[in-house]
């Protein structure tokens, strides 16, 4: 089964961006590797370069797993360092999408017909 998560969160004004995004794309990658089937996107806000948002799409039976991997404790310990705000973890529960599930697009909420 899959987890959808959502963090949400601002960093601090002297924070050096350019070095929190290359720890981003270290700790994506480490995401890509523990499993095939996770998916993990970064977001900064174009408006407030501050403030980033992750959506992930994770196995959940290996969830627990690549909470303990090195790569992740670095990151989310390090992360909590920089943030002024956050970060806030969201669990999400899909609607509707343009990805195929086994070649098959489908709504995820059932809607009355009439």
């Amino acid at each position: 089964m899959t987890k959808y998560i959502r963090i949400d969160y601002v960093v601090k004004p002297d924070v050096a961006l350019d070095e929190l995004k290359g720890a981003i794309a270290e700790f994506v990658a480490g995401i890509r590797a523990h499993h095939p089937e996770h998916r993990y996107t970064s977001f900064q806000h174009r408006s407030d370069p501050l403030r980033f948002i992750h959506i992930a799409e994770v196995v959940e039976e290996v969830l627990p797993d690549l909470q303990k991997q090195p790569f992740f404790l670095r990151f989310t310990a390090h992360l909590k360092e920089q943030c002024s705000i956050g970060p806030d973890v969201t669990r999400l529960d899909p609607v509707a999408s343009t990805v195929s599930q086994n070649g098959v697009v489908t709504n995820l909420v059932e809607r009355p017909t009439t």
